[in-house]
Parts: structure tokens; sequence; C-alpha cells
């Protein structure tokens, strides 16, 4: 008998809805993202059970600088708890999440990143500047696909 592995690298998509505040949508943007060293570290952890390896918050910041395996962090990041957690086929794991009215007013969102419940970035994404304002909510899906 053999056996084969056909498990492909992951792949995060990061989908995004902008709202205004009469709740019309202003803009939809689907993309993919980059999974960083600790990420990986962190999906292994998360295999065995180690708590704080969960992804628990999505973080909004300010660099627009291209992703790398090395990133930790995001600059100036915001952070939001993840919302709900869903598993729309078996190899998929979506985190739902929602930058409120009130929450990063006054920056320039130039990237986005997912993180551990013990603060490690697992993936981040670089996009086109948000100007975020109290006039305006986020919402969104992280979709890592395995």
């Amino acid at each position: 008998m053999t056996n084969k592995d056909n498990m492909k690298q992951p792949v995060g998509i990061l989908t995004l809805r902008a709202y205004d505040a009469q709740g019309g949508e202003l803009w939809r943007s689907t993309s993919r993202n980059h999974i960083v060293a600790t990420g990986y570290a962190a999906a292994a952890e998360a295999l065995a059970g180690v708590a704080g390896a969960r992804i628990a918050q999505v973080g909004a910041g300010t660099s627009g600088n291209e992703p790398t395996d090395n990133d930790t962090q995001i600059a100036d990041a915001v952070r939001v708890d993840v919302q709900s957690v869903e598993y729309p086929t078996p190899s998929t794991v979506r985190f739902n999440f929602t930058f409120g009215y009130d929450d990063a007013v006054g920056i320039t969102i130039r990237e986005f990143g997912l993180y551990t419940a013990d603060g490690r970035l697992f993936s981040r994404k670089v996009r086109d500047p948000i100007k975020k304002t109290q006039y305006m909510s986020l919402v969104g899906a992280w979709d890592i696909h395995f």
C-alpha cells in the first residue's frame, strides 16, 4: 500500500467590505495574504493544543512595506477581536471580524495582520490605503485554506 501526502501550502485570503454610516456598501475587495514564519510555528502549536496559538485578533496598521517571512508585527496596530470562526470547507477556517465606526479612526490603513491569542503575527496583508473615518466600518473574513 502506498501512502501519498497531497497537503498543499496554506493560503490566506482576506475579504473586506466597507460600509458607510447608513450601512450601505461602499466597496468590496478580496486578495491573498502572506503567512509569516511565526504563523507556521503557531499552526504547528495549535495542532498540539497550545492555547495561545489559536487565532484571536486582527490588526490594522500603517506600513506599506511588502510582507516578508520574517515579519513579526504590523506598524501602529489597532487590534480587534475575532468575532466568530467558521469552517466553510473541511480544509478552510474563516475568521470573521469588524473594525467598527469607532475603531482605528483617523489612521490610514495600509496593512492587516492576523494575530494569535499570545500576540504572534500569523499572516500579513498589504493593500491600497484606506482612510478610516468614524463614518466607515470594515467587515472582514480572513480565510486560511490548507
